[in-house]
């Protein structure tokens, strides 16, 4: 069986301000590979790079996914608000490069894929439920919970569910 942290899974997000408007969510990739996670914004901005086995993750009922390292909690949702900026070109290349939606763009969570995305769920298909919350993300997505926790918990991330 292949290991979940050789496997590279990479989706947009809009990262949520601690202490300012929340109105103004700024969009970020996060990606998963070799048993790291790494987010960076639109102003190419490492705000996270850490192993996942340092990483804890909660999930809210609100639909946000919150990631904490070393006492620093990022907040995470699918959905930008109206003055939220776009996507850069490059995060939408980079997205686009491996099959994956855009969040923000027309159809952008509800599929359509691309053959990069399916390559990478042949690669996931030994994997299980990681495979499965991993070929969600490339359609409507599901819940964040549905979607992430296999992958995080595959990793060796911490992870917190609510009831």
């Amino acid at each position: 069986m292949s290991d979940v942290g050789e496997r590279v899974v990479t989706q947009g997000f809009y990262v949520r301000p601690r202490y300012r408007n929340y109105l103004v969510l700024h969009p970020a990739i996060l990606t998963v590979a070799e048993g790291r996670m790494r987010l960076v914004d639109h102003k190419d901005r490492v705000l996270l790079d850490a192993p996942a086995t340092e990483v804890s993750a909660r999930f809210s009922r609100f639909g946000l996914m919150h990631l904490t390292h070393a006492g620093r909690r990022l907040a995470l949702q699918r959905q930008g608000l109206n003055w939220s900026p776009n996507f850069t070109t490059r995060q939408v290349e980079q997205l686009k490069a491996v099959g994956m939606p855009v969040p923000g763009l027309a159809g952008g969570m509800s599929g359509g894929g691309g053959d990069g995305l399916v390559d990478a769920l042949a690669g996931l298909s030994a994997l299980g439920e990681a495979a499965d919350g991993v070929a969600e993300l490339a359609a409507s997505g599901g819940p964040l919970r549905r979607t992430w926790t296999p992958i995080l918990t595959a990793l060796g991330c911490r992870v917190q569910t609510r009831g």
